[in-house]
């Protein structure tokens, strides 16, 4: 179950930190919901949770490893591997990353299926799995976001509306770390896309409006990304030459600043959909 991981990951840093299950009473979580929750029978509110490590001093991050039993950097490396190899359309290395992780721990299943999301559809028995196990999340840590950020956007519909409300209603929480805003733009991007591809342009617009709530100052790349989906909206829903123009445009200034990997990925996403309608036009 994957309450218990996070019931466990709580447990380890109270004791860690020499706090005792009473000592969360005066935030309203009585003795008998934290033992529960650390035996993996239920899961504390977002909020209580939150409120619970702030208690501690412990950074979502620090909280994310522990979910993750340590693991965070060898997790960081193997997603890096999978953007690395989808960036530069490595299908060979993204097979291999499969395989490898195919028939290993629930986790290592969802690193291989991140993996062949990227190259292939999902078999429907992949799917549920990946599903199910998100459907359980709470807190959104690094692995789980890495996940959402390559291919989020092949869950169904009304799982990622309960995951774009989560985030929504917890913005403040996850706005506080520039790697996770990273994760989430890119989700959201994806997600904006897909509703664009099937047709739904009010949740195409209710996507983009959501995301630029999560902009902070610096997110230079996070806002290009967005503003290339938006650009694509205005292609489908607005007007053709200028949302054209616009992506252009951001291709032109990915180009001048030497962001050749990121401008590669949106070029894919142009040709895909403009250079292919063009042809098919003719």
């Amino acid at each position: 179950m994957v309450y218990f991981k996070y019931g466990k990951a709580f447990h380890d840093l109270r004791i860690q930190h020499g706090f005792s299950l009473s000592a969360f009473e005066e935030l309203g979580i009585a003795k008998s919901t934290l033992s529960n929750f650390e035996n993996g029978k239920s899961m504390l509110s977002f909020d209580r949770l939150d409120s619970a490590l702030q208690k501690m001093n412990v950074s979502p991050l620090d909280y994310s490893i522990m979910i993750n039993n340590g693991e965070q950097e060898s997790y960081i490396s193997i997603f890096d591997e999978i953007e690395h190899a989808y960036y530069q359309r490595e299908i060979k290395r993204l097979k291999e990353i499969y395989e490898e992780n195919q028939k290993g721990t629930n986790e290592e299943k969802l690193v291989a299926y991140t993996a062949k999301g990227l190259y292939q559809h999902l078999l429907p028995e992949e799917i549920h799995e990946l599903e199910d196990y998100l459907k359980g999340i709470q807190f959104w840590g690094f692995f789980e976001l890495s996940i959402l950020a390559n291919i989020g956007d092949r869950l169904n519909e009304n799982l990622i509306d309960n995951i774009l409300e989560d985030f929504f209603y917890n913005k403040a929480y996850y706005e506080n770390d520039l790697y996770y805003r990273v994760l989430i733009y890119r989700f959201l991007y994806k997600v904006i896309l897909n509703c664009i591809d099937s047709g739904r342009k009010e949740k195409a617009q209710e996507v983009l409006d959501i995301s630029k709530q999560f902009f902070m100052p610096g997110d230079v790349m996070s806002r290009v990304i967005i503003n290339y989906a938006e650009s694509f909206f205005v292609y489908y829903y607005v007007d053709k030459q200028k949302g054209k123009s616009q992506l252009q445009e951001t291709l032109k200034f990915l180009k001048k600043i030497g962001a050749d990997d990121f401008r590669k990925t949106l070029k894919m996403q142009y040709d895909k959909r403009i250079i292919r309608e063009k042809r098919s036009e003719k």
